[in-house]
């Protein structure tokens, strides 16, 4: 296959991939939500407390890999894994998903979301994403990242380690991912530390969401021969030589893919970079017609995109991508571009950065006007809502916030008797300054221990509770920091 390495075809494949991808706002909800879900299974009175329930994102989601659904009503898989520090010879497979099966089902709404699976349980929220949470323990040999985890169709523990693939994952792309991340933090004039490195996408990353979304269109939907996506990833990134251009890196990926794969004593091997017991092409000896099937596809993937390549007219190239990437994000995707000096070039991209503008000058808060006796406690929780106030999204976090989200701020006191919860409420940075909202003075509960907010302006602002019995402060909680990005 000879690939001419076009500009205007690299540009297309990026406007593509990006289609493709998870929106920013979309993935902070993602992680307020299985953090969230984290918090619940390790809380205090939480049976799985003792055992330091961890939850964190493996596969795409962790990679920087995933792609949209086929439909547009489809919704993203995002899987999780819940670690849980026992030893596998202290309970069963089938044991320990009921134990975080069972904490799932005992808060409301996490119930109401609640689905099992065979290896895990899903929880379908009302967004664009549902989550997979597939309970493991550690696995002792390969400390502290290896994992265990459970199959109810297979008797044996199946082994992993999602942290240490993505550290492998990242490791052969660090070159062009070190300096994709330096373009973005110069393009927003920012430093490399304020670019979240989920934000940061490469070549390798872009050809792997071209590629799995010609899997999808090339295979049927339920066709169990579809090559499986840590498949194409591994062969892919080893493939991968950090060339900083798309097509260049699908030029590169397509050529060289299949040499990493190995026959071995009579048996195809795909080995798991950091998990030597781990065989990714195990199926493919138990079902020949996965190997042929995913032979065909590469070499059709080939071919697709060699035609696109070595076609002169941009129509007719942008015609054979509608067939083989799905005509409306190949249409969504062009709509973004212009034609420059009879080149492709990308429409100006606004990247909104997670993190908030710091903390401003605070001359004008208020001082408390209570005499203080501070002789008990009070806490802040806070929940995050959509902006109609009836879907909460997760509690408050270190994440800084997209504007119109709603707040709620819940004081918690062991005061008795009489008292009232008075709120300051503080406003920082330029945005507020210009609109003439530094908020710094104190209000009302709405009830009796609860306020509302809204993020409204860019920055980081701060909210306080004060409990006044007997005109006196008898408890005050210190601030819980806003941030709200632009």
């Amino acid at each position: 296959m000879n690939l001419f390495i076009r500009p205007n075809i690299s540009t297309l494949l990026e406007s593509i991939a990006e289609e493709l991808d998870i929106s920013p706002e979309l993935h902070q909800e993602a992680v307020l939500r299985y953090e969230d879900v984290g918090d619940w299974l390790g809380a205090p009175e939480s049976p799985l407390e003792r055992y330091a329930p961890e939850i964190y994102p493996q596969g795409s989601f962790r990679l920087g890999t995933v792609v949209r659904p086929m439909k547009d009503d489809g919704e993203f898989d995002i899987d999780l894994v819940c670690r849980i520090s026992r030893e596998k010879d202290q309970t069963t497979q089938d044991g320990l998903k009921q134990l975080v099966g069972d904490r799932l089902k005992s808060r409301g709404d996490l119930n109401k979301a609640l689905k099992e699976s065979r290896r895990c349980w899903r929880l379908n929220f009302e967004s664009d994403f549902h989550m997979d949470v597939l309970p493991c323990l550690p696995n002792p040999p390969r400390l502290p990242n290896g994992l265990l985890l459970t199959d109810k169709d297979l008797l044996r523990w199946q082994k992993s380690n999602p942290i240490d693939y993505a550290s492998w994952f990242y490791g052969r792309m660090q070159i062009a991912f070190d300096l994709k991340r330096q373009h973005l933090a110069e393009s927003l004039s920012a430093s490399v530390q304020d670019v979240p490195e989920w934000q940061v996408r490469t070549p390798l990353q872009r050809v792997i969401q071209v590629l799995k979304r010609h899997r999808d269109l090339y295979f049927d939907v339920d066709d169990p021969n579809t090559p499986t996506s840590i498949i194409i990833t591994t062969l892919a990134a080893r493939a991968y030589q950090n060339q900083l251009d798309v097509q260049e890196a699908l030029h590169a990926i397509l050529s060289n893919m299949a040499d990493y794969i190995s026959y071995q004593n009579g048996r195809w091997v795909i080995m798991n970079p950091v998990e030597p017991d781990e065989n990714f092409a195990d199926k493919w000896n138990e079902k020949p017609a996965r190997r042929e099937a995913f032979i065909q596809w590469l070499e059709r993937a080939k071919l697709d995109f060699g035609a696109v390549a070595e076609n002169k007219s941009l129509t007719e190239s942008v015609d054979l991508l509608r067939k083989s990437l799905g005509a409306a994000e190949v249409n969504r995707a062009v709509s973004r571009l212009t034609v420059q000096g009879g080149k492709l070039v990308a429409a100006p991209v606004i990247v909104e950065l997670l993190q908030a503008p710091p903390l401003g000058p605070t001359a004008h808060i208020q001082t408390p006007p209570w005499r203080q006796d501070l002789t008990h406690k009070v806490k802040i929780v806070a929940n995050t809502y959509s902006a109609n106030k009836k879907k909460k999204i997760a509690p408050l976090g270190s994440y800084a916030l997209t504007k119109q989200t709603m707040l709620r701020f819940t004081a918690k006191t062991n005061v008795k008797g009489t008292f009232v919860v008075k709120w300051q409420v503080v406003n920082t940075g330029e945005e507020a300054t210009a609109k003439q909202q530094l908020r710094g003075d104190f209000y009302d509960s709405e009830g009796q221990n609860y306020r509302w907010e809204h993020a409204g302006y860019a920055g980081t602002h701060w909210v306080e509770a004060f409990v006044i019995k007997e005109d006196v402060c008898v408890a005050r909680s210190g601030r819980t920091h806003v941030k709200v990005r632009s």
